[in-house]
């Protein structure tokens, strides 16, 4: 399907000004593939296996494993002459000149992640809401189902009373929380707001300083973190954080370790698709996984 009003509501406002920012820039595109049935995502299965065509996807229809069948996902393609033949129908993949690095980064910025940034079939025109990992685990687990995940869309996109009066534009408010060391800043000197992307309070957070996170929430795709003293940016912060009960290890940029396992303070540590913790006392130093 190419319609993106299917689609989870906050991954429609970020197409919306993600279409403009690339405007913006001088890349022209256009939303392809968004909510996609059993049925279809069975058909793309199939080409490079049992029908022509190179192979394009490892997600099978009946396992709901695309985040395509969740609503979380869309495709995009170029409407530009990018060759310079006087056509733009011949060009809606050319990746020649680098444009779907480009828009992606645009994207990025909004708060979207991309497939190509994927080691396995990597996937250029694939954009999504990062929330739930790179897989759609997290959501089978979660909700099971498509129709149950829906259910709970407006509710994840709703603000709270004192978000909707006094900073609106924020989505994904949520409560966390840090281990006994709290996190780590990692710039030389970070500018504490009375707000996401508010004012400056004249406060600062000094280099390796450990502060402990109380919420966090996205203003135009930029992540913003609240600790006691005010609001900071989540990309100069590094260490555990506890979300919904489960626990994720955030790294600088915020972005965080998945599908690795990994030392962290002389402890292994292991990390699913999603970036959650699986677990932590069974990996022997070499990598493997201990025997229970």
């Amino acid at each position: 399907m190419r319609d993106i009003t299917l689609c989870h509501p906050r991954l429609q406002r970020i197409a919306s000004a993600w279409v403009k920012a690339c405007a913006t820039e001088g890349i022209t595109v256009a939303i392809g593939e968004t909510l996609r049935t059993v049925a279809e995502q069975d058909a793309l299965y199939a080409q490079g296996r049992t029908k022509p065509g190179s192979i394009v996807t490892n997600a099978k229809g009946s396992s709901y494993s695309s985040q395509h069948q969740w609503g979380i996902a869309f495709d995009f393609y170029l409407k530009m002459d990018v060759d310079g033949d006087g056509s733009v129908s011949d060009d809606a993949y050319n990746d020649s000149t680098g444009m779907f690095k480009k828009a992606a980064e645009l994207a990025k910025g909004l708060g979207l992640a991309w497939g190509g940034d994927w080691h396995s079939i990597v996937d250029k025109p694939h954009l999504y809401l990062p929330d739930w990992g790179s897989g759609t685990n997290i959501l089978k687990q979660r909700y099971g189902t498509f129709e149950a995940f829906k259910k709970t869309w407006p509710k994840m996109d709703a603000e709270t009373p004192a978000a909707k009066t006094d900073n609106a534009g924020i989505i994904a408010l949520k409560e966390i929380k840090s281990g006994v060391h709290g996190l780590k800043v990692t710039a030389s000197s970070l500018i504490i707001r009375t707000a996401p992307a508010g004012a400056d309070s004249g406060k600062r957070y000094s280099k390796e300083q450990q502060v402990q996170p109380i919420r966090k929430c996205f203003v135009s795709g930029t992540p913003w973190i609240q600790t006691e003293d005010g609001w900071v940016s989540g990309k100069y912060l590094t260490g555990w954080v506890c979300q919904d009960g489960r626990w994720w290890y955030l790294t600088n940029d915020y972005t965080y370790l998945h599908d690795t396992v990994c030392q962290i303070d002389g402890q292994a540590y292991a990390f699913d698709s999603g970036g959650w913790m699986i677990t932590a006392d069974r990996i022997a130093e070499d990598g493997h996984i201990q025997n229970v």
